[in-house]
């Protein structure tokens, strides 16, 4: 009875929203009843007999719901609106690696009438961290976000970000919401209400849309040139590395160039991957494999949901009483319920017992953003006794998604496999936690400091070979 009140809530709080918002979300209207009602169905059976984390909703609540977004998404105005229910539906696995994306989604999040703005979480508030050079003595850096169209901040994420932002862990998917606080369409509009740093309350009423005065004036303060991997130094034989991405061979051949100079120079090392995403396990143990002892890299062991119709059929009269000292009838039973799960093997890499490597003293610095294979990264370093992690929990997901192309520009992602610590503790969903926690304060923010940075060269300062 639970599961059907729960569906019916979300049908009817899904319904409500796009009555809400059906004239913003007029845009693109390609797809069909029928397209539509096959890309919902695509979600739904995917999900169930795919995703690795499906007990987070449970088969019932995800089969219920199913069917109460038929009629929403079939009677949906654009295509836009029925992606946006597909992305609501998805969210709901609470897991970072499955989502529906939609190729031709118009939002708009930064750039309004009077400003461009860009907000970040720090403390799990939402702040805003660059303004329109023109509109920074009005609306200063730091400055928070209190209210959202007559909401509190916090209730406004609640109730319009929050369910759609596809994610494992509570503090990933809030600081992703503020991060993503005004997605919206072109014209929406917004009431917000603004605290300055000196106390002082702003409310501005703004419309999303790109004047050419918002689009050309710079943001204060200016963006820092990304680059892949970056090195800098502190106290002379302070090596700080910043590594963005493990998302191909280039953030290796890049980390080899620097490699030189670390051995020649560095007596301590600060490995940054705070705002990594992720992408390849691979590249990130052989960036590890220079900085460890070690010639045997362990990663996560993993496992994936197996789907077998014969054994399915035999067991279906199989009572739980029945598993019971019984092997086989407990693997029929769990196959029956879709959550039998088998090992798929470890993550794991040797590598040549003659390379060079550097092994002093080190801190990785993580935080909420820290994701995918940059926590397998942080997995390979778990029994490493020279290595520290300083910060915030990571975002807590990780695994291999397997994508679907859904009708005209939509893509369905589901995570394929289950990813735990060698010896059996689980991180997806919790995240993985530092040896010594640091958080950027409200206070710190507004003043430009680095808490997590300052923490690492605090701790490395008497630390010898």
């Amino acid at each position: 009875m639970k599961k059907l009140l729960f569906a019916l809530f979300l049908f009817t709080s899904i319904t409500a929203a796009n009555a809400q918002q059906r004239i913003s979300y007029r845009i693109n209207t390609y797809m069909t009843p029928e397209d539509k009602l096959y890309a919902l169905s695509k979600v739904w059976s995917e999900a169930k007999y795919n995703e690795a984390f499906l007990d987070n909703i449970g088969e019932k609540a995800w089969d219920s719901t199913y069917l109460a977004l038929i009629k929403p998404v079939m009677e949906s105005q654009s295509d836009n609106e029925c992606y946006r229910i597909l992305s609501r539906y998805c969210a709901m696995l609470k897991d970072g690696h499955s989502y529906v994306y939609y190729e031709y989604n118009p939002t708009v999040t930064t750039f309004f009438d009077k400003f461009q703005i860009i907000v970040k979480p720090v403390e799990g508030r939402a702040m805003v961290s660059q303004i329109s050079s023109r509109q920074s003595d009005w609306i200063p850096v730091g400055s928070e976000i209190v209210e959202v169209n007559g909401m509190p901040t916090a209730e406004y994420i609640e109730k319009n970000v929050a369910p759609y932002i596809s994610s494992s862990t509570k503090h990933h998917r809030l600081d992703e919401s503020i991060r993503k606080l005004f997605t919206s369409m072109r014209y929406d509009s917004y009431d917000i209400t603004f605290l300055t740093p000196n106390g002082e309350e702003i409310k501005t009423h703004a419309i999303h849309d790109f004047p050419p005065e918002i689009k050309n004036d710079p943001l204060v303060p200016a963006d820092k040139e990304w680059k892949l991997v970056e090195l800098k130094w502190y106290n002379d034989d302070i090596a700080y590395v910043v590594i963005n991405s493990f998302n191909g061979k280039q953030a290796v051949d890049d980390f080899e160039d620097i490699f030189p100079e670390l051995l020649k120079r560095a007596k301590r090392l600060i490995i940054d991957i705070r705002h990594n995403q992720g992408g390849n396990s691979g590249y990130a143990a052989q960036i590890l494999s220079k900085l460890t002892p070690d010639n045997d890299l362990v990663g996560a062991t993993w496992y994936t949901r197996v789907h077998n119709p014969a054994l399915m059929s035999w067991g279906q009269n199989i009572s739980p009483a029945d598993t019971v000292g019984n092997a086989e009838d407990k693997m029929r039973y769990e196959i029956v319920n879709h959550i039998y799960f088998e090992k798929g093997g470890e993550t794991n890499f040797t590598f040549n017992v003659n390379r060079e490597r550097l092994v002093i003293p080190t801190v990785i610095l993580t935080s909420h953003q820290t994701f995918s294979a940059a926590e397998d990264f942080l997995v390979f370093c778990d029994n490493q006794k020279h290595i520290t992690l300083i910060g915030e929990e990571t975002a807590g997901s990780t695994g291999n998604p397997i994508n679907w192309k859904l009708p005209y520009g939509g893509i369905l992602s589901i995570c394929s496999k289950k990813d735990i610590y060698p010896d059996g503790r689980e991180f997806v969903g919790s995240g993985i936690k530092p040896d010594i926690e640091s958080h950027l304060t409200i206070e710190d923010f507004r003043n430009g400091r680095d808490t997590a940075l300052e923490a690492a060269l605090s701790f490395l300062k008497d630390k010898t070979n």
